[in-house]
């Protein structure tokens, strides 16, 4: 094999170990441009460039479940044409980077789930002791979605027909 091959070996080789690895630490600094839900933004960067951001460790309610409206509209209210630090901390199941959001000293993440907007999600972020600390307090109080009786996870909802 040439060196050239052995080259090219070597960076595949190199890029399949570290490639998990490459995703955390990537950032992005904008304006919030528009909401998708309650868990997807999108930033404006001063390139001019729009990035979509899905929000690390949380799993907000899907369109037609009950909060999802006021799960997007708390988002609105936090990041629309403000400035934006996104931090990716992982990348999810389908291989897409997952972001803590800061608008000032505000978390957007913890934000959701201490107003009862936003599930914990255990498969995301298995050892966010801080997520699990915010999701089980706005249960105790019932906030948002935990003054409901049984709500339902989007995770859950999601493998149901709702059409």
């Amino acid at each position: 094999m040439s060196a050239w091959a052995w080259r090219g070996v070597l960076a595949g080789l190199a890029l399949l170990l570290w490639g998990p690895f490459l995703a955390r630490g990537q950032s992005y600094v904008g304006k919030g441009h528009r909401v998708l839900d309650g868990d997807t933004i999108y930033l404006l960067r001063e390139t001019g460039q729009i990035v979509r951001v899905e929000l690390y460790g949380i799993d907000a309610p899907e369109r037609g479940q009950p909060f999802a409206d006021a799960a997007a509209r708390a988002v609105r209210r936090v990041v629309f044409r403000t400035d934006v630090r996104a931090r990716a901390e992982t990348d999810g199941p389908d291989g897409r980077s997952l972001f803590v959001v800061r608008v000032d000293d505000r978390v957007l993440n913890e934000h959701l789930l201490r107003r009862g907007l936003a599930w914990w999600d255990r498969r995301q972020a298995p050892h966010a002791d801080r997520y699990r600390r915010l999701e089980q307090r706005a249960r105790a109080n019932e906030r948002g979605l935990w003054a409901q009786p049984d709500p339902v996870p989007p995770w859950t909802w999601r493998g149901r027909d709702h059409r």
